[in-house]
C-alpha cells in the first residue's frame, strides 16, 4: 500500500468551506487520493499547524466561538490518519532542514523542509499540498 502525507494547506482547504481552494481539495481528494488504495499519514508539527491556522482564520472572520466546534471537526477528520512525529527528528535534522532551505533558496520555508526529509526518513514519497515549494524535493512527488 502506498503511504501518502497530507499537508496543512490541503487539510485546511479541504476542511474549510469558506477556504479559496476548497472544491479544488474537495477534487484532488475524490480523483486522486480516494481512487488509489494509500495510507494517509500525517505528522505532528502539520496537526499543530492546522489547528492554529484555523484557530487564526476563524478570529479574523470574528467567529472565534466557533474554535471548539471546528477543532472537534479536525479531531474527527484526523481520528483515522496515522500521525509521525517529526518534531522527535528536529535535533538531528536542523542542520539538514536549514540546508534544504538554502538549496531552495527560501521558498521551502523550515517547517515544509522538516516535512520532507522527515518523508524521506520514513519512506514516504508522496504529499499532497497545494503549496508548489514541494516541487523542489526530487524525493516527493506532489499531489494535486
Amino acid at each position: 500500500m502506498s503511504r501518502i502525507l497530507v499537508d496543512t494547506s490541503f487539510i485546511i482547504a479541504f476542511m474549510d468551506k469558506k477556504d479559496q481552494h476548497h472544491k479544488r481539495a474537495l477534487k484532488i481528494y475524490n480523483n486522486r487520493v480516494r481512487k488509489v488504495a494509500v495510507e494517509i499519514i500525517c505528522m505532528d508539527c502539520v496537526v499543530n499547524e492546522v489547528y492554529s491556522v484555523m484557530a487564526r482564520k476563524l478570529i479574523e472572520r470574528g467567529m472565534s466561538g466557533e474554535f471548539s466546534k471546528v477543532a472537534d471537526l479536525i479531531g474527527g477528520f484526523l481520528k483515522n490518519i496515522d500521525v509521525v512525529r517529526a518534531y522527535q527528528y528536529l535535533p538531528k535534522l536542523h542542520s539538514k532542514v536549514v540546508d534544504l532551505m538554502k538549496r531552495t533558496e527560501g521558498r521551502l520555508n523550515y517547517q515544509d523542509a522538516l516535512i520532507a526529509l522527515c518523508c524521506r526518513r520514513e519512506g514516504i514519497d508522496k504529499i499532497v499540498s497545494l503549496d508548489r515549494d514541494f516541487d523542489e524535493v526530487e524525493w516527493l512527488e506532489r499531489i494535486c
